[in-house]
């Protein structure tokens, strides 16, 4: 059972995100699923509305968020949340995901992080990064300011708050020799520059 102010947040990044985009990158056809800075689980509730038939791993450190998921959509076979850093994570996955996580690591450590992330994919799998940095100026203004007023106020946990847009989340990904790499600004009538960036092993 989530609080009203648990659901009131939920409701807020369900309609400030342009999700539309962001789960057309995704093979619903049975497979694994990394999701990287899980938060609540907003991921793996779409990927079920959106009849998702694979397995889902969900793993974030802050274990507020983790115990959030578990309370909002429960454990199973099919679907866990734990408590994790990627860089302490074992196995590989057909997809991984990082959903608007990148603001929070520091600008030196992104490079590591996202090869983290890429060690994760099995041969072929695809990982799909959203970040929120990109667009004009006022945007990223926009984009630090309101992520300030959350690591600010406990919402999020962080060790940073700077804008990360999908040219620098490229590089990262060319760095650690993903392939087929793509850009795409989703950003048009939203609040902040939200960019996709997709690649391959």
């Amino acid at each position: 059972m989530l609080s009203p102010a648990e659901r009131w947040h939920l409701r807020i990044r369900l309609l400030s995100v342009p999700w539309h985009s962001v789960m057309a990158q995704f093979d619903m056809s049975p497979g694994t699923l990394l999701d990287v800075g899980c938060g609540p689980g907003l991921l793996s509730f779409l990927l079920e509305e959106g009849g998702y038939q694979g397995s889902y791993s969900g793993i974030d450190p802050d274990a507020r968020k983790t115990g959030r998921a578990e309370r909002w959509l429960g454990q199973s076979d099919r679907r866990n949340f734990t408590t994790a850093d990627v860089g302490v994570t074992h196995g590989s996955f057909d997809q991984v995901s990082l959903l608007d996580v990148l603001y929070l690591v520091p600008s030196e450590r992104r490079a590591s992080f996202i090869s983290a992330c890429a060690a994760r994919l099995s041969e072929g799998g695809r990982l799909t990064v959203l970040t929120s940095g990109g667009g004009p100026g006022w945007k990223r203004a926009l984009d630090r300011l309101q992520e300030k007023a959350a690591t600010g106020l406990g919402i999020t946990h962080g060790e940073a708050c700077a804008p990360c847009d999908g040219a620098e989340v490229a590089r990262y990904m060319e760095g650690c020799g993903l392939r087929g790499i793509e850009v795409d600004d989703i950003g048009a009538g939203y609040l902040h520059g939200f960019e996709l960036v997709t690649g391959s092993a």
